[in-house]
């Protein structure tokens, strides 16, 4: 291999490492205060969207490795080097958001057949404005995956873009939910699931 290609493989490869690292830390703090903020709220909607980013952190940790792995030169076993474990790794995220998106669904379904009220808090509409921009700003993957022409990276822009949308939408059923007393949340959280439902889909058929 070229001086050149090796220089670009690395810098393509440190890229994406960050890209995880970043994805990881910025994740893992939204899960956990969504979590702890749906539990005592009683917010079915927020503890999904709580877990859509549970298992975006664990995308995140399956992202890292993989560019950790295609990052390792030639050998005996892989004469090709090991670039085809980044796709793998896209195609192990599409199953996880899948199966995350089938239990959201089946909880929430339960909560719509079992409404409770949501207690609403000053606490709860802060997390959520937060995740809203801290990933509005981790949608910068969308240009770092181009620039190295990685589906990984693009699959995890997407997402965070997926994200603001459905934590938005959450946002509003609860504000819906406080100012009119109707019971939303349930809905809520399954549309938010076959939301995250339809994103594994589509990252499985394009991996």
């Amino acid at each position: 291999m070229k001086q050149k290609d090796l220089q670009d493989s690395a810098k393509r490869a440190a890229l994406g490492k960050l890209s995880g690292l970043v994805g990881i830390v910025c994740n893992v703090g939204l899960a956990g205060s969504k979590l702890a903020v749906g539990k005592l709220a009683g917010s079915m909607s927020i503890t999904a969207d709580g877990l859509n980013n549970l298992s975006d952190a664990a995308s995140s940790i399956v992202t890292l490795t993989g560019f950790k792995l295609a990052e390792k030169p030639a050998d005996k076993e892989h004469p090709y080097g090991h670039a085809r474990f980044e796709y793998l790794a896209s195609l192990t995220v599409a199953v996880m958001i899948l199966f995350i998106g089938f239990e959201l669904a089946k909880s929430s379904v339960e909560k719509v057949l079992h409404p409770a009220a949501v207690e609403f808090s000053l606490l709860s509409m802060i997390v959520l404005i937060a995740s809203i921009l801290v990933k509005a700003v981790m949608i910068f993957n969308t240009r770092m995956g181009k620039r190295i022409d990685s589906t990984t990276l693009i699959a995890t822009a997407a997402d965070s873009r997926n994200d603001v949308l459905t934590t938005t939408a959450v946002l509003i059923a609860a504000l819906i939910e406080h100012a009119t007393g109707w019971k939303v949340d349930g809905i809520m959280g399954i549309l938010v699931s076959v939301f995250i439902l339809w994103s594994g889909i589509g990252l499985a058929r394009d991996t």
